[in-house]
């Protein structure tokens, strides 16, 4: 017998919640840099076709989100490296200024590596993998 109360789509996880919550902002973000400074990069936009594919539940999802988190990995060590080389070259002008704030750069860094670390923990779990492959 047929339980007719049950939904057929299986639930969203939680993290994946998370992650689609997370791109929305980044999203958002790279709209209104790409329209403010005309900045076309892979960094930038590359978070649309990510946050697309999870949307739409796309079986390319799960290899697109790898290969743009591997991006946003090698672009913050690339970024960390280049900091702590300046450092130690020049220690009073490394500093990073946003229209007119300074912005303290080891909570900067730390922000920027949860966030990498959470998109490597959840496009590697087996319910991403799941979420995405079910429909």
């Amino acid at each position: 017998m047929i339980n007719m109360n049950q939904n057929a789509a299986p639930r969203m996880p939680i993290r994946v919640m998370l992650l689609i919550s997370l791109y929305v902002v980044l999203t958002l973000i790279a709209i209104w840099r790409a329209t403010t400074y005309q900045a076309y990069d892979l960094l930038t936009l590359g978070v649309i076709p990510v946050f697309i594919g999870l949307i739409k539940r796309a079986a390319w999802t799960k290899v697109l989100l790898i290969s743009y988190v591997c991006l946003q990995t090698l672009g913050l060590a690339a970024m960390t490296t280049t900091a702590v080389i300046a450092y130690q070259i020049t220690p009073d002008d490394v500093k990073l200024v946003f229209q007119g704030y300074n912005i303290p750069l080891i909570p900067l860094w730390l922000l920027l590596l949860s966030v990498v670390v959470f998109q490597w923990w959840v496009g590697q779990s087996n319910v991403t993998r799941d979420y995405l492959v079910k429909k």
